[in-house]
């Protein structure tokens, strides 16, 4: 008799194992990898000469901002980090800003600058927005004031501290500016004791005044590094962050909402109604697509974006872009979708 348990029990353990095996291998079959070719736009090694860089590029909601230095001596530290705050002579930079569709609109030329940008971006009242991620704290008197806005002569018009470690910049509908820190700008490098992005994500308005910044509410953590954020098109923030990796909203009631993600280091987010897209983690190279329902944020399939070429566009080749706008930079090259095109 008791063998007889023992062997029912036995089947029915067996049984239920090839129903779990069953189950992971259906759960494998739709969640696949889809593959989706994106055509180059704009080729901007037309716009280049011999000794000039693109150093950032930015897809806002109406177009596309391209920042060219005309000499990178003296930009970056012996290591190619981004870690020289000013150079010791001036040097010029030409922003250029395209249409959704590549067309060229106008371009500025901003001379003898000594801050090395490594944001670009455009505000609603036609003005342009550099900034420098680094900023070195002496004293009170003494802070170096990286966001710089210019006319569209290239003339500065105003500047403000925007604080050290500035991870990535976004434009919202009302032209504030939304500025989210890494670990050194929450914690402090750079002689900041006090830093100003302690808080992990900081809204300005277009004079540089702080409107907003982040708290955590019951069931999320402090921000110790903000790896990715985006507004959607109805003005909503959307931010993911270390440690737990939270999808995080902000309406524009100020409310927040947020899911578990179940993915750590991501480095790329971008929205369109309930549709998540986010960069495979830490190990991945493509990206991922989520469904929010409910509470829930369900992952439905991988995908991977290649070019005419048939080469991987991967998050190395991601640049910040707006919304459910998707942009890649490769060889000089701009590559622009979005998630409509996502099926």
């Amino acid at each position: 008799m008791q063998i007889l348990k023992l062997t029912l029990i036995l089947i029915i353990l067996v049984s239920c194992q090839n129903k779990e095996n069953k189950k992971a291998e259906n759960s494998e079959m739709v969640f696949g990898t889809k593959s989706f070719k994106v055509q180059p736009i704009i080729n901007l090694s037309e716009k280049l000469e011999s000794e000039d860089e693109i150093i950032s590029v930015s897809v806002d909601k109406n177009g596309i901002n391209a920042l060219i230095i005309h000499s990178a001596l003296q930009y970056r530290t012996e290591n190619g980090m981004f870690a020289v705050i000013k150079s010791d002579k001036p040097k010029d930079y030409t922003f250029i800003r395209f249409d959704l569709k590549g067309n060229e609109i106008f371009r500025t030329l901003i001379k003898d600058e000594y801050y090395n940008f490594h944001n670009v971006n455009f505000l609603p009242a036609k003005e342009i927005l550099l900034i420098c991620g680094r900023s070195r704290y002496k004293n009170e008197n003494e802070i170096d004031k990286n966001a710089r806005i210019y006319n569209l002569k290239g003339e500065l018009l105003r500047d403000f501290i925007a604080g050290d470690g500035i991870q990535d910049v976004q434009i919202d509908n009302d032209g504030n500016i939304w500025t989210s820190y890494f670990d050194e700008g929450i914690f402090g490098n750079y002689g900041w004791n006090q830093p100003i992005g302690t808080s992990g994500l900081i809204c300005w308005n277009k004079d540089g005044q702080k409107i907003w910044e982040f708290e955590p509410i019951d069931g999320l953590d402090h921000m110790a590094d903000c790896y990715a954020m985006n507004i959607d098109s109805d003005n909503n923030i959307w931010f993911y962050y270390y440690t737990e990796f939270p999808l995080v909203k902000l309406d524009n009631s100020k409310q927040i909402k947020f899911w578990n993600t179940n993915i750590g280091g991501s480095s790329s987010l971008n929205i369109f109604d309930n549709k998540v897209l986010m960069a495979d983690g830490y190990d991945g190279n493509n990206f991922i697509l989520f469904e929010i329902k409910g509470n829930k944020l369900k992952k439905t399939k991988k995908i991977k974006f290649i070019n005419e070429e048939n080469q991987e566009l991967n998050k190395r080749n991601y640049i910040t872009s707006f919304g459910l706008n998707i942009g890649f930079l490769e060889e000089n090259k701009i590559y622009l979708t979005n998630m409509n095109e996502i099926k």
